[in-house]
């Protein structure tokens, strides 16, 4: 793919091109990445079709677009999410270890929102520096507990992560999840009823290990 600027380019069958992105109609892009294959990294509203594969679970089109040389860690112009995290937030978890597996850059924090719990593993025996370590006044462990996964916070907590760290809004990892608890998890505001549902459930079951450690707030 020829190198160009995605934010201010316009290319010719834009529109046309993410409309058949988002009707799956893997015919349609194929033939018009063959005519522009600029627009595997062009952007329509703030995001580019890698993103909007990514929402729509087609692992399909997903594949189709990194073919032709789509930008795994490209980010939306809102949220600065890349397309494994429009995944993560939409509960696709087969979809989330598949840009895994492609390259997708998944630091620690990342990937314990995500759920990769080998990479954990990995990057805390890379550097137990980072175990409670806030990126954006989240930790690890917080940022597990937020997105419902309640192995990771098992596998951070016997490392040694902090459950009495304060997040950027002064709860505690059990505060955290009673919070996602109590408010059918508005705490990840941007998930789908299911996802959310989900996280709901996990949370209830991340307040046990942490009450069986004596961690009371």
């Amino acid at each position: 793919v020829d190198a160009f600027d995605p934010q201010s380019e316009v290319l010719p069958h834009l529109e046309d091109f993410f409309a058949a992105v988002h009707d799956r109609n893997a015919d349609r892009v194929r033939a018009l990445l063959v005519a522009e294959p600029r627009l595997a990294l062009a952007r329509h509203e703030g995001a580019t079709a890698l993103h909007f594969a990514a929402l729509a679970n087609d692992r399909g089109m997903v594949d189709l677009l990194l073919g032709v040389g789509a930008d795994l860690n490209a980010r939306d112009d809102t949220y600065q999410m890349t397309p494994i995290g429009w995944a993560n937030e939409e509960g696709h978890d087969a979809l989330v270890r598949h840009f895994y597996s492609q390259g997708a850059e998944v630091d620690l924090h990342q990937a314990a929102a995500y759920g990769i719990a080998d990479l954990v593993k990995t990057e805390v025996r890379r550097s137990r520096r980072q175990l409670n370590a806030a990126v954006g006044g989240w930790t690890p462990l917080q940022l597990a507990t937020l997105w419902g996964h309640p192995e990771i916070v098992e596998l951070l907590l016997s490392r040694g992560a902090d459950p009495l760290m304060r997040d950027p809004f002064g709860r505690t990892t059990l505060e955290i999840a009673r919070a996602q608890v109590q408010s059918n998890a508005a705490g990840t505001r941007l998930v789908n009823e299911e996802r959310r549902a989900r996280i709901v459930a996990a949370c209830q079951r991340i307040g046990e290990p942490l009450q069986h450690r004596g961690v009371r707030v």
